[in-house]
């Protein structure tokens, strides 16, 4: 059987918990790359080409909606392959999501299935999960008590 690669997808957020949480979640079926910061993603997106984004909006320096507003003046037709994954937002954030056509928002904490569920949505269809319903939002909540603590 002839070996598929798997889709390339850019994760942006400035946790770094949250960025080794979900690269080990997404990992066997995605390949991730994770930045920190807007500004490194936009270097990203200058050069490589992604399946799908996930995007925090909270971020020092340049921030979600800078990244959203490149891709807008620079790259629009990845916009609707934009996963914005975020802590809760306020009405006037929401708001400006949704002036945006991104592929779903979700907020933190989430479900690892609602998680996995959309970045295959955002990526197109790629078949079965290979982590078929081992990782349950109990293994989620376990693995981020581990990483506040530090461990």
């Amino acid at each position: 059987m002839p070996r598929t690669e798997k889709p390339h997808v850019l994760l942006v957020d400035d946790n770094e918990a949250v960025c080794t949480l979900i690269m080990a979640l997404l990992g066997r079926e995605f390949e991730v790359d994770c930045v920190l910061d807007g500004a490194d993603a936009i270097e990203r997106l200058k050069t490589n080409s992604y399946a799908a984004i996930l995007l925090d909006l909270r971020m020092p320096q340049v921030d979600g909606f800078g990244v959203l507003d490149f891709l807008v003046a620079n790259n629009p037709e990845i916009i609707p392959r934009v996963l914005v994954v975020t802590a809760s937002l306020t009405k006037n954030e929401t708001d400006r999501v949704r002036t945006y056509p991104v592929c779903g928002i979700i907020a933190k904490p989430f479900e690892v299935e609602t998680l996995l569920h959309a970045v295959r949505d955002c990526t197109g269809p790629s078949g079965e999960s290979a982590l078929g319903g081992f990782v349950t939002s109990g293994v989620l909540i376990l693995l981020a008590q581990i990483l506040r603590r530090g461990l």
